[in-house]
């Protein structure tokens, strides 16, 4: 879809038509969550993408401003 080719640190796979999920992994790209998207509407979607602090550009080849470059990544917190 190239809706989603407009939000930064995303990527879309279409391999599982069939099933469609979101999967989202840590900086160490392990999975951290897995959301089925079947039964969700594009504007759902980007909804949940917006609330979990995916910076969508406004057109295509726009750039990202830097303090959104990590986003939604997280840097490690030091431990206590």
């Amino acid at each position: 879809m190239e809706r989603w080719a407009l939000y930064h640190n995303l990527e879309y796979d279409s391999s599982e038509e069939k099933n469609p999920h979101l999967i989202f992994y840590n900086v160490k790209d392990e999975v951290v969550k897995t959301v089925p998207v079947k039964n969700m509407k594009a504007d759902e979607i980007s909804s949940l993408l917006e609330s979990l602090g995916f910076y969508k550009r406004s057109q295509k080849g726009e750039e990202v401003p830097e303090e959104f470059q990590n986003f939604p990544l997280h840097a490690p917190r030091d431990e206590l």
